[in-house]
């Protein structure tokens, strides 16, 4: 617990904001959460950011995203489409499940920097306008699975107040 804590700080994170869930069919997982969980509705769309990176090389990537929230958590699930992503390498070795915990931050380029010189990688990342909510995104997927096997996601949204 000390050890979390102390990471938690030094990386100044928030409370979680988002669970990220890996799935073969979007509107089939939809469904099933909304049926069983009641969660819902949800928000469903292509995304294909105007860059990207996978291994911090520039790649092209396009993903099937439904977004819903549950009490104050945003529940994201993504379908990978096409392109090189830690989601797809997730589907090939684990198959369907969570994935990531998201972070929004305040400051998308400190809060990259502070993961990087605690030792963590940059997996994925993206930048992009985002047409549903018209607004900005920057993303980074930190390799923090050495401990509990769960991607930490930090997310700036121009479009959050809390991201402001």
């Amino acid at each position: 617990m000390e050890d979390y804590l102390n990471i938690r700080k030094k990386l100044n994170l928030s409370r979680i904001n988002q669970v990220g869930v890996v799935v073969k069919d979007i509107d089939r997982a939809a469904e099933y959460y909304s049926s069983i969980f009641g969660l819902g509705p949800f928000t469903v769309y292509d995304f294909e950011p105007d860059k990207h990176w996978y291994l911090e090389k520039p790649s092209h990537l396009k993903l099937r995203i439904a977004k819903a929230t549950w009490g104050d958590i945003e529940w994201e699930m993504i379908q990978p489409v096409e392109g090189k992503s830690l989601h797809q390498e997730f589907l090939n070795m684990f198959g369907e499940g969570v994935q990531h915990l998201g972070f929004n931050v305040k400051n998308y380029e400190h809060s990259f920097k502070r993961f990087v010189e605690n030792g963590f990688q940059p997996l994925m990342r993206a930048e992009s306008y985002v047409q549903t909510y018209e607004g900005d995104l920057k993303a980074c997927y930190f390799d923090t699975r050495q401990v509990g096997g769960v991607i930490f996601e930090i997310i700036w949204k121009s479009w959050l107040p809390d991201c402001q």
